[in-house]
């Protein structure tokens, strides 16, 4: 049977990636901080009526909506509420209409849980082999680019979704809800709240990961024939980051 098409204040997509190009487009049309407007402010509204967690997120009522950063390098848009109380508000978990599985929030929580290491890996590698212009070659193109052109990418076939899922499967964890942080305002990410499971995955990561240094744009459109250049500079995530 054919998928109905999403209609949003009248507005119809025919499938959810339609909709989610709609709305990522129109996020990166605002600046942070800055509140959402006439026309998408009503889309937006419309929008937050799909979210599995509607009620909980318009609250006592929705003042505004506004575009502001997260507690990760990206930006998302947040509401503000009628009594002063804000939370953020996730576009493509609206357009899905579902939340995540607890699958899919432990796979979130893993990724939270070695953000910080390799942000600080990436740290050191530009510091170690950055060139006079501070630059180094992407992986894929062999293009130069500086550290806020760059992400920091698993290497297939260790993708990461395969290294938590070898996790897993290694320690015969069975994913609970207590393992989890619960959803509240303001927390764009879920975390996991077990420290002996969180610090076990990081020393795991740190172990297997096979890092790569890749264009920000490589990271969004890589695909199984991608063209990888040889290169002696593998990214290792030094010990002494997990070890702390």
């Amino acid at each position: 049977m054919a998928k109905q098409p999403i209609i949003i204040n009248g507005i119809e997509f025919k499938f959810q990636k339609n909709a989610i190009e709609y709305f990522k487009n129109m996020l990166e049309r605002y600046h942070n901080g800055q509140t959402v407007k006439n026309d998408d402010y009503n889309m937006l509204l419309a929008l937050l009526e799909r979210h599995p967690e509607a009620d909980k997120k318009m609250g006592c009522g929705v003042k505004r909506i506004y575009k502001d950063k997260t507690d990760m390098p990206t930006s998302c848009f947040w509401i503000e509420r009628t009594d002063g109380s804000k939370t953020d508000f996730s576009y493509r978990t609206a357009i899905s209409a579902k939340s995540k599985s607890l699958y899919q929030e432990f796979l979130e929580a893993c990724r939270n849980a070695v953000q910080d290491d390799l942000k600080l890996t990436k740290e050191k590698f530009f510091d170690k082999f950055a060139d006079e212009h501070g630059k180094i070659e992407c992986a894929i193109s062999g293009d130069k680019i500086a550290i806020y052109e760059s992400h920091l990418d698993h290497r297939k076939p260790l993708t990461f979704q395969v290294i938590v899922n070898t996790f897993i499967a290694a320690n015969d964890i069975e994913i609970k809800r207590e393992m989890l942080s619960i959803s509240q305002d303001a927390q764009c990410q879920t975390t996991i709240v077990d420290v002996n499971i969180k610090d076990k995955f990081r020393r795991y990561h740190h172990k297997i990961a096979q890092l790569r240094i890749i264009k920000i744009e490589h990271n969004l459109s890589l695909g199984g024939s991608e063209r990888i250049l040889r290169s002696s500079n593998t990214v290792l995530i030094p010990i002494e980051i997990v070890c702390e």
